[in-house]
């Protein structure tokens, strides 16, 4: 087990927490995480998403220099996954003060308060205060001794003396060379829906605009019929969004990536909206932001009107209203049956718990799917569509030890 400060490219300052199959690199900046690999064979195989366009230079943002083409310093940053809270989705003016894009925890530096290692684990614990802001944050990110999986942890508290409401999720973005035409898209939903019209995919997007379906598998088009959406085409010139519902009753929320060729599992999980008890934070939908191609301006493309050349997948877990922000989550306040956003009462604090792991199987066990999550023993048992394929993973399904470090973290 390790954990030592390091520096990212672009002279991120960042936390690396490794053992011997796994690696996780946290920036200080943004929270954002660049790096999740696995080992395979002699190799390191990263998940996570690295845009082109990621700003390479040590120079901090200014909007003068960078926002012609950047647009926001989120884009000038971003990689992999990272915490979105208050707001999920496009920034905004939200009770007087600006919202930035996907929240403060996804613009401003997270504080590194403490790095602990102990025999079988790694962890390191964050805090962010945004000034003149009602809510507080505190973040925890652990990887455990012989597990491939990036425990995490988000807690919010409301300091002021009012309600206030909130977005949160985790925005999870895979890319090369895990991504690649032929992977597989699963979860335990069975009713998906397509943004209306009046987002950011309506000139990008293949599916047809306010859709609805009960199979990733069968997903409206704008020019009539349907396809399947649940396998990675390629690139494709198209941009689309998919919201997918959390079933009410499940015990775990998860969502799955697999890659059949490399015999590779990308799995987020949380607890699911049948098992969050009042001091935690469930969360109702996983989302699916499909970026093949579908965007010919900057920064995704070089010149406005040129190449896309980003081709990444964002398997993201929210309460929101799609990906529309905060105060359209207020105005929209459910969707498919779920609530699409949290109010904390004033002095209130509730806790995200969240597993990403990525990891290897053997010969075709899960080539075509995954149809079932269920927890163990220090394990998660994933169910393959393949009559009788089982898998076992080694992970804390019900997130024990980090529940214990957030418990004592608190008390601090």
């Amino acid at each position: 087990m390790n954990i030592k400060e390091t520096t990212d490219i672009g002279a991120r300052e960042s936390v690396l927490l490794e053992n011997d199959s796994f690696r996780v690199l946290v920036n200080n900046d943004k929270g954002m995480v660049p790096e999740l690999s696995s080992r395979k064979d002699k190799a390191w195989i990263n998940a996570h998403w690295q845009p082109w366009f990621r700003n390479t230079s040590s120079s901090k943002w200014s909007a003068h220099e960078h926002e012609a083409f950047w647009k926001v310093p989120l884009l000038y940053d971003i990689a992999g996954n990272f915490p979105c809270c208050p707001n999920f989705g496009p920034g905004h003016t939200w009770k007087g003060s600006e919202m930035p894009p996907h929240g403060f925890t996804s613009f401003m530096n997270w504080e590194c308060l403490d790095m602990m290692k102990k025999e079988n684990s790694v962890s390191v614990h964050w805090e962010l205060t945004p000034p003149d802001q009602p809510l507080r944050y505190q973040k925890i990110d652990m990887i455990r001794k012989d597990e491939n999986v990036h425990y995490a942890s988000l807690t919010v508290t409301n300091r002021s003396d009012g309600k206030e409401e909130m977005n949160i999720g985790w925005h999870n973005t895979v890319g090369a060379p895990f991504l690649e035409s032929g992977c597989l898209i699963c979860n335990n939903s069975e009713e998906f829906a397509v943004p209306p019209l009046g987002t950011e995919f309506d000139t990008t997007g293949q599916l047809e605009p306010g859709s609805r379906s009960r199979s990733l598998s069968e997903m409206p088009l704008r020019t009539g019929g349907t396809a399947d959406f649940s396998r990675v085409p390629g690139v494709t010139g198209f941009t689309d969004f998919v919201a997918a519902k959390v079933p009410d009753d499940c015990r775990i929320g998860w969502t799955a990536i697999i890659n059949p060729r490399q015999k590779l599992v990308y799995l987020s999980w949380f607890t699911g909206p049948g098992s969050v008890t009042k001091a935690e934070i469930p969360l109702y939908f996983y989302n699916y932001w499909m970026n093949y191609g579908g965007r010919p301006f900057q920064p995704w493309a070089a010149q406005d009107g040129g190449s896309d050349r980003s081709f990444c997948l964002g398997s993201e877990n929210s309460v929101s209203f799609y990906a529309n922000g905060l105060e359209e989550s207020v105005d929209h306040p459910s969707l498919m049956g779920h609530p699409t956003h949290l109010v904390l009462n004033p002095g209130e604090s509730r806790v995200l718990n969240y597993g990403t792991a990525f990891f290897s199987y053997e010969e075709d066990i899960l080539d075509e799917g995954i149809y079932d999550l269920e927890l163990s023993d220090n394990s998660l048992i994933l169910h393959g569509s393949q009559e009788g394929s089982i898998v076992k993973v080694k992970a804390q399904g019900t997130f024990d030890e980090l529940k214990k470090l957030n418990a004592t973290s608190l008390q601090h």
